[in-house]
């Protein structure tokens, strides 16, 4: 008879992995989206189930050699979650505080993993309510290969108590790469697009994010609809798929300025490519933006992107309580396209495309002035706003949960005029000066395209034309 044995195998956590290890899967623009993604959760908590006015809510960073800081009035961390939660290096199992909110934190890693990312000395200053302390993360503390409890301090003197409910982080002893990271002004500028895209619908919604002092603008992705309901509009799917509210439009690219308030801007706005392709949300941030590549569709059964589908803007968005059915990764800015409620959707992102792809290669041999009186009434829309407007038209097919409009199949996309036998195409060179300098005069940019430059030549001495002959 076998004697048991009383041997046992050591499975306890090493902090080299978290502090070493577990920060090189994330890059340090990411680890700084994931410290305002707990800001938000922090606003979304504080309204306790009801809807949250981001329109009070700002975070303010700031990036230096010598130091990181992040602070925000989003109500701060209660005494008993920093006790028992905040501070633990991965989600305990009876954390449960975000079980009915749409936040995409799931693994308890983001603070944490952030801190260690940057420096070796940092300090998370808090108030919830009228309580106010500090947890320190000291050098000292990193190099103990144990794991000791963090300290929670309170303020020493009345400076360091908040002026309002929220929470401070600021990181020194900054590690050298970080440290020229910051200084940088491309670094700078790469994190402000990031902002701008990742937190878009917060942004668009009121919130005020500050990096070193300048506010971030949002990244408006849009799609345009007519006002008319027999009038041109984009594809819409949505449905619900493994406990994920999935919805799905694709359409016209607005290219809408971030700046800009003018509903308005329609057919005849300049494209960017930055809005074009496939813009993936998962309970409002923006995963991706902009994206071309096969990991959307495009070359799997479509054609690869070019320059013709700059017109096309895809949006998908996942929603659900429970964040672990989303299709993201810990970094919240990859996607897990092995997940079935992704490889699913995939499907109707690929039907929507070829409506659109279709509509493009009928246009592309006629000027776009041909298709402008089609989409003078239109608007850009938010995915949100053209789902609804949308779903009410009386050719969309609703199921259960699932709504459907295919716009090619309702007969709502303009179509381009019959052949004409005596077109011809028009080539011909002029000196780059003079392209950039008639450039400057019609776009407000010396780089726009030669073609599009030569195009609205073409287009304006026409309209002469006809207005002589008429």
């Amino acid at each position: 008879m076998t004697k048991p044995s009383t041997d046992h195998a050591e499975a306890s956590p090493t902090k080299k992995f978290f502090v070493s290890m577990l920060t090189r899967d994330i890059s340090l623009a990411d680890a700084i989206l994931d410290l305002v993604d707990n800001c938000l959760d922090g606003a979304l908590r504080l309204a306790n189930g009801g809807d949250v006015d981001y329109a009070q809510h700002w975070v303010k960073i700031k990036l230096s050699e010598e130091l990181f800081s992040i602070e925000d009035n989003c109500g701060g961390i209660p005494r008993e979650v920093a006790k028992n939660y905040a501070f633990k290096m991965g989600r305990a199992p009876d954390d449960d505080r975000d079980s009915e909110s749409e936040t995409i934190g799931m693994y308890g890693v983001g603070m944490k993993r952030a801190i260690f990312k940057m420096g070796r000395d940092a300090l998370v200053r808090t108030r919830h309510g009228d309580d106010t302390f500090e947890v320190p993360i000291s050098s000292d503390w990193l190099d103990d290969p144990g794991w000791a409890p963090l300290p929670i301090n309170e303020p020493n003197e009345s400076n360091e108590v908040l002026d309002t409910p929220g929470t401070t982080i600021q990181v020194r002893e900054l590690y050298g790469g970080v440290s020229r990271h910051f200084r940088n002004e491309a670094f700078e500028n790469e994190v402000r697009a990031a902002i701008a895209e990742h937190f878009t619908m917060f942004l668009q919604r009121g919130l005020t994010v500050e990096l070193n002092g300048v506010g971030v603008e949002p990244v408006h992705v849009e799609v345009l609809v007519s006002n008319r309901p027999d009038g041109p509009a984009p594809y819409i799917f949505q449905k619900t798929i493994d406990g994920v509210l999935v919805s799905i439009t694709v359409g016209l690219n607005t290219s809408r300025p971030a700046s800009s308030d003018d509903e308005e801007s329609g057919f005849d706005e300049k494209r960017s490519s930055r809005t074009a392709g496939w813009t993936v949300l998962c309970n409002d941030r923006a995963v991706i933006v902009g994206d071309k590549s096969r990991l959307t569709g495009w070359g799997d059964g479509i054609p690869m992107y070019h320059d013709q589908f700059i017109v096309i803007t895809g949006i998908i968005e996942f929603r659900a309580t429970d964040a672990e059915k989303l299709p993201v990764t810990t970094t919240k800015r990859a996607l897990d396209t092995s997940s079935n409620v992704w490889l699913e959707s995939l499907v109707k992102m690929k039907e929507g495309m070829r409506v659109w792809i279709t509509y493009t290669n009928q246009w592309k041999n006629h000027p776009r002035a041909d298709q402008t009186e089609h989409w003078k009434d239109s608007r850009p829309l938010s995915l949100e706003q053209a789902v609804e407007t949308v779903g009410k038209r009386a050719e969309t097919k609703r199921s259960g949960d699932r709504i459907e409009f295919n716009p090619k199949k309702a007969k709502v996309l303009p179509e381009p005029p019959g052949k004409k036998p005596s077109s011809r195409r028009i080539v011909f060179s002029r000196p780059i000066e003079e392209v950039r300098l008639v450039s400057r005069m019609f776009f407000d940019t010396d780089d726009e395209k030669p073609g599009a430059v030569g195009e609205k030549c073409f287009e304006l001495i026409l309209a002469k034309a006809k207005k002589q002959e008429g």
